[in-house]
C-alpha cells in the first residue's frame, strides 16, 4: 500500500480495502465528488444499502431508501485499486465497515474537476 498511515481508524479502512483487493494491491483514496458511476453500480449499492439497513440499523426503513441516499451510504471511504481499476466503496455503519467493489467498466473519473489549488 503506497500510503502513509495517519491513524488507526484510517489504517482500519485501508485494511478492509485491501482485504477486498487483495494484499499486493496498490490502493489509492479518491474523492467520490471526482467519480461518476454508472446506473448499474448505483443499482448495486442501493441493493447492498437496503441489506446493511435491515440487518444492523433496526428502524431504518430500507424500503424507501433512494439512490442518492444509497450512493451517500457509501462514501465514507474510496479507493481506486490501481490493479483492477475498479472502485471500493466502504461505509461505516457504527463499529462495522461495510465495503463494495466496483468494476472498472461501471465509473470514471469526472472530466471537469474545477480549479485545482
Amino acid at each position: 500500500m503506497n500510503s502513509t498511515i495517519k491513524s488507526g481508524a484510517v489504517e482500519e479502512h485501508v485494511q478492509i480495502a485491501e482485504v477486498m483487493a487483495g494484499e499486493k494491491s496498490i490502493l489509492h483514496e479518491l474523492d467520490f465528488q471526482d467519480v461518476a458511476i454508472s446506473t448499474v453500480a448505483v443499482d448495486a449499492l442501493k441493493r447492498a444499502a437496503k441489506a446493511v439497513m435491515e440487518k444492523f440499523l433496526p428502524g431504518s426503513q430500507p424500503e424507501k431508501l433512494t439512490e442518492s441516499q444509497a450512493i451517500a451510504f457509501f462514501i465514507d471511504r474510496v479507493f481506486w485499486d490501481q490493479n483492477s481499476k475498479g472502485l471500493i466503496l466502504c461505509a461505516d455503519v457504527a463499529t462495522r465497515s461495510f465495503c463494495i467493489p466496483i468494476p472498472s467498466h461501471h465509473w470514471h473519473m469526472k472530466t471537469d474537476l474545477g480549479t485545482i489549488q
